[in-house]
């Protein structure tokens, strides 16, 4: 008799860390872009809960991007200088950077590197407007700060189509594309970009 008044204390104690643990959200830390957002169910890229990702800067449906239908994979856009580069120090990420920018003028067409589908498109958190593409060989791309949005989730891409249009949008303190390569939609799963489109033969370089 003596053990009920324990067992029951031990069910409510555990009860209770049981409620605990589920009440921390999924997307909890972030940096200057943005949460994380690897939680189970999280969404690719999380966004600001504002509601402008609803309301994203997108070209018209009717107007096809331009796009080849195949050959090489190309960088993610042209007559472009490299800024920030991976794992930089910066006073506006709160760790490292995590991808590659390409110092470009507002309205500098930015294209996929690679074929593969548009996981995401979004608006309104520290990346701006933004497409992530998912490529065969389970590697994803980000580009980000965009000033216009020119395809849709689901949109087959192929090396060459345009994504959108370069900008200034979210945290940035100047027109740029962020350009960044992962292991998965999330963030957290950076690689070294550039290196990455050298196994794709693609040669990046200052001033091209």
């Amino acid at each position: 008799m003596r053990r009920e008044p324990s067992l029951a204390t031990a069910t409510t104690v555990l009860s209770v860390l049981l409620v605990l643990l589920t009440a921390v959200p999924s997307g909890a830390g972030s940096d200057d872009h943005g949460s994380d957002g690897k939680g189970s169910g999280g969404d690719p890229v999380v966004v600001d809960p504002s509601g402008r990702a609803g309301h994203c800067p997108v070209g018209r449906r009717g107007r096809e991007p331009h796009h080849r239908t195949g050959g090489p994979w190309t960088a993610p856009t042209r007559d472009y200088w490299l800024s920030a580069g991976y794992a930089a120090k910066g006073d506006r990420w709160a760790h490292r950077h995590t991808g590659q920018d390409f110092a470009v003028a507002t309205g500098t067409p930015v294209y996929a590197v690679g074929p593969g589908a548009v996981e995401a498109t979004t608006c309104g958190d520290g990346f701006g407007n933004q497409v992530v593409v998912r490529h065969p060989g389970g590697f994803f791309t980000q580009y980000a700060h965009l000033s216009r949005i020119d395809v849709r989730r689901g949109d087959r891409v192929f090396p060459g189509t345009r994504l959108g249009l370069a900008g200034a949008t979210g945290n940035v303190t100047g027109p740029h594309l962020h350009f960044e390569v992962r292991t998965t939609p999330y963030m957290g799963s950076a690689v070294p970009p550039l290196p990455w489109l050298r196994t794709k033969d693609v040669d990046v370089r200052p001033g091209r």
